[in-house]
């Protein structure tokens, strides 16, 4: 079995179960269960009783099931007066994180292979990352089918290679769906559920082009039954007893390696990731790549290249987010840090949670936000 390809890999680690991404036998996204989660999934909906509202924070506190209470922002209900008692559908958007109570939404939203269908507006669009022209018209015009219904509809980039009927059906499924659910709300009490996102797995491979890998596969055979329908022969099952897929593939030593400080790049230089409770710093040096060199202007532009490319993946691995601080090494020529940018912002693009590169701080610093989703890898998993 080959490892230098790209692939989706789910199996166990510390007893967790797991998703990374790898490519080229180096790990992007990772993705961990978390089996501690008290406080219900991003995705679930729930008929929600407004606790207070707490006017200097711009907020409610919502009890969204017994004695569980998430924090909606004033600014997601779109001029919606929200006083205590009222009685409303609100859906996850954020999971808790550590004593921070998970972040809710009025506008709840239903996600499926092609589509994502959302009660916020009537837009119907198609992901910005199709960028074909002929693509995104043939696209929109599906979406002409459905620009009455009061939902909206937006294509995500895996259809792109789906066909008119698969991206149809589901539109029509998924509005059906959604339909249903708001009207069925109205006859249900408070802290009813009315519906249970997808297990973790197959809601990132749900976001996926999947045509960028060769195969999907576990050694998990409850995973496997789950997503063989739905995905068919790209999904293999891996079932060596005598040796593990996470040992086969080096899953946990790669993993183990993400928990370190000091990450090492081909050149020479190296990266010393250090998060904080405020935020994250990235200094990127040059290490052992600059001795004997002449030009050092071209080798701190090539080293920071390296890093640029490590850093974005480091991010993604090590799941990051809030404000992200680089350092990057000094260069002297305008046009070699306005590549360096360019090559940054077009990494940090592939990146499944949004990730924007807001600009270059007065002191050089190079500044990016993530948007916090899940716990960060080094709190998901314990290396002790």
């Amino acid at each position: 079995m080959m490892t230098n390809r790209s692939q989706i890999v789910i199996t166990k680690v510390q007893d967790k179960t797991i998703l990374v991404s790898v490519h080229n036998d180096k790990l992007y996204d990772v993705l961990v269960e978390n089996e501690e989660n008290t406080s219900g999934n991003v995705g679930d909906i729930f008929v929600g009783k407004v606790q207070n509202v707490v006017d200097n924070i711009h907020a409610a506190f919502v009890e969204f099931e017994k004695n569980k209470v998430g924090f909606l922002p004033l600014s997601e209900c779109q001029g919606k007066t929200v006083k205590a008692g009222d009685e409303f559908v609100v859906q996850i958007k954020q999971a808790a994180v550590k004593t921070k109570q998970p972040v809710l939404t009025i506008f709840p939203e239903i996600a499926g292979r092609f589509a994502v269908v959302s009660t916020k507006s009537k837009t119907k669009g198609v992901s910005k990352k199709i960028t074909e022209e002929e693509k995104k018209k043939e696209l929109y015009k599906i979406l002409e089918d459905f620009c009455e219904d009061p939902y909206g509809v937006i294509l995500r980039t895996s259809a792109k290679a789906a066909s008119e009927e698969e991206i149809r059906k589901e539109c029509t499924g998924l509005l059906k769906q959604m339909h249903e659910l708001m009207n069925y709300s109205e006859y249900k009490t408070r802290f009813s559920c009315l519906y249970r996102e997808a297990s973790f797995y197959l809601k990132y491979i749900r976001s996926l082009e999947l045509s960028n890998f060769e195969r999907i596969v576990t050694d998990l055979q409850s995973v496997y039954e789950e997503l063989y329908p739905i995905y068919g022969d790209k999904v293999e099952l891996y079932s060596d007893d005598s040796y593990s897929l996470d040992k086969l593939l080096g899953i946990s030593t790669k993993l183990l390696k993400a928990n370190e400080k000091k990450v090492w790049l081909k050149s020479g230089g190296n990266l010393v990731i250090e998060p904080t409770e405020a935020l994250t710093v990235i200094d990127v040096n040059t290490g052992k790549a600059v001795d004997g060199r002449r030009n050092k202007e071209t080798t701190f532009y090539k080293i920071n290249c390296e890093a640029a490319i490590e850093a974005a993946r480091q991010i993604r691995m090590r799941n990051l987010s809030g404000i992200i601080l680089i350092d990057f090494i000094d260069m002297k020529e305008q046009e070699h840090v306005e590549e360096l940018m360019q090559l940054l912002r077009m990494k940090l693009s592939e990146d499944k949670v949004k990730t924007v590169l807001v600009d270059i701080t007065k002191l050089g610093l190079v500044e990016i936000t993530r948007m916090k989703k899940n716990p960060p890898l080094r709190e998901a998993l314990s290396w002790e």
